[in-house]
């Protein structure tokens, strides 16, 4: 009978995998014109921060005994990082404001940690932490395909066909993600350890390899994106032309 791959090598060989990628990204960001680096380099942090969390896991690093396996928490750290990447593009990306952006955010950790908890917890508090994260889910769709695909039109066509991009595959990952959830041994136990590792590893290439090719191919998106949107100050020019701060935005659109 074949011997199975041992868990710790599914992991390194994802972390290394997604760190050469990350390194691709930045070679590619470097690329970009300087004032639409910035979102370059979110592809690159968001790809380096779950290479970290693969090689981590590897090393069963801060781990907690869950029903039926036992999981790593810092799985669901690097997720947090990567996810505040993403959000922080596609709030930019659809100028949509610190609010709405924030509401992408609060979405995705609540989803994901919300997951989390639902493998610790048993009985009544396990069906209110998922449907919790049912209400969670319902509101990220949402503000994708609602709230965000409306302020989106109001930019220019290469950054609507962008956002429209990253909104498909992020929607793509999560479902994936949460159906591996479910079904996993944690859950109704349908996937075994190793299967439902190996099939989260190829999720996770794919939301990660797609979101930043799709973010560096489409470099003219973000020099629009970069010219007319500040969203973190810290990150972006407050002093660009025709730029409005998130927060205006918002009260912009209340008015």
């Amino acid at each position: 009978m074949p011997t199975m791959i041992p868990n710790a090598t599914i992991f390194v060989t994802t972390s290394v995998l997604l760190g050469l990628v990350a390194v691709a990204f930045l070679v590619g960001t470097l690329r970009l014109p300087p004032q639409a680096r910035r979102y370059g380099y979110a592809t690159v942090l968001a790809c380096g921060a779950i290479s970290v969390k693969y090689a981590l896991m590897s090393a069963e690093v801060w781990t907690i005994s869950t029903t039926g396996t036992d999981e790593s928490i810092v799985r669901f750290v690097g997720y947090t990082v990567a996810w505040g990447a993403i959000s922080y593009v596609l709030g930019s990306v659809a100028d949509a404001g610190r609010l709405k952006t924030a509401g992408v955010f609060v979405c995705s950790l609540t989803t994901l940690w919300g997951t989390f908890a639902s493998w610790v917890l048993s009985g009544t508090a396990e069906t209110a932490v998922s449907l919790i994260v049912l209400l969670a889910l319902i509101g990220l769709v949402y503000l994708l395909f609602g709230a965000l695909s409306r302020t989106v039109v109001t930019t220019s066509d290469h950054r609507e066909l962008l956002y429209t991009k990253l909104k498909f595959l992020v929607l793509l990952a999560w479902a994936g993600l949460l159906v591996l959830g479910v079904v996993s041994a944690q859950n109704l136990g349908l996937l075994g350890g190793f299967v439902g590792l190996v099939t989260g590893s190829y999720v996770d290439l794919i939301l990660f390899v797609g979101f930043g090719g799709l973010v560096l191919r489409n470099a003219t998106a973000l020099e629009e994106t970069a010219a007319s949107t500040v969203l973190v100050s810290f990150l972006d020019d407050p002093e660009a032309d025709g730029t409005a701060t998130g927060v205006e935005q918002d009260v912009d659109a209340s008015t």
